[in-house]
């Protein structure tokens, strides 16, 4: 169901943009993720950081995730940082080059969040190798009927 409170031509390039990662079907679900935040500025500020990631003339989808998942890492946002990690994994990033990079949190953040960060980045890790794509199922719900509908591989 369209979200009659954000711009239609906004919604659809940010589910084109999410298709073309993780799937057909794979945007509306997400936008179906974002419903559930109540205020409609912050759905629309997320879609359009798809539209802005969505531009890969200077940063690429895997270079935006990293950082994205440093970023979160680093400021303590260890859930949407995970998700970051598997979209990585599932875009073909080596893991080890994900430990790497919040190894090197500890230059800026410190030794102490930076192994904190670790052991949720290992937890997420884990979590993909076992499940795959379905461990974003969070990100792509399934119908309102509660099934969980997956979402593709894209490697």
């Amino acid at each position: 169901m369209p979200d009659p409170l954000l711009p239609k031509a906004l919604v659809t390039e940010s589910e084109t943009y999410l298709d073309g990662l993780f799937g057909p079907g794979a945007g509306s679900r997400h936008t179906r993720f974002l419903t559930h935040l109540r205020h409609p500025r912050l759905r629309e500020d997320l879609h359009r950081c798809h539209q802005r990631q969505a531009d890969g003339r200077l940063l690429s989808a895997e270079e935006n995730y990293l950082l994205g998942m440093c970023v979160l890492y680093a400021t303590h946002c260890p859930e949407p940082a995970g998700m970051f990690a598997r979209a990585l994994l599932h875009l073909g990033v080596d893991g080890d080059k994900l430990l790497e990079a919040v190894a090197r949190l500890a230059m800026w953040a410190g030794p102490i969040p930076a192994a904190v960060a670790a052991a949720h980045l290992q937890h997420a890790l884990d979590d993909y190798t076992e499940h795959g794509i379905d461990s974003m199922r969070a990100w792509f719900p399934g119908p309102a009927s509660g099934h969980t509908g997956g979402v593709t591989s894209h490697v």
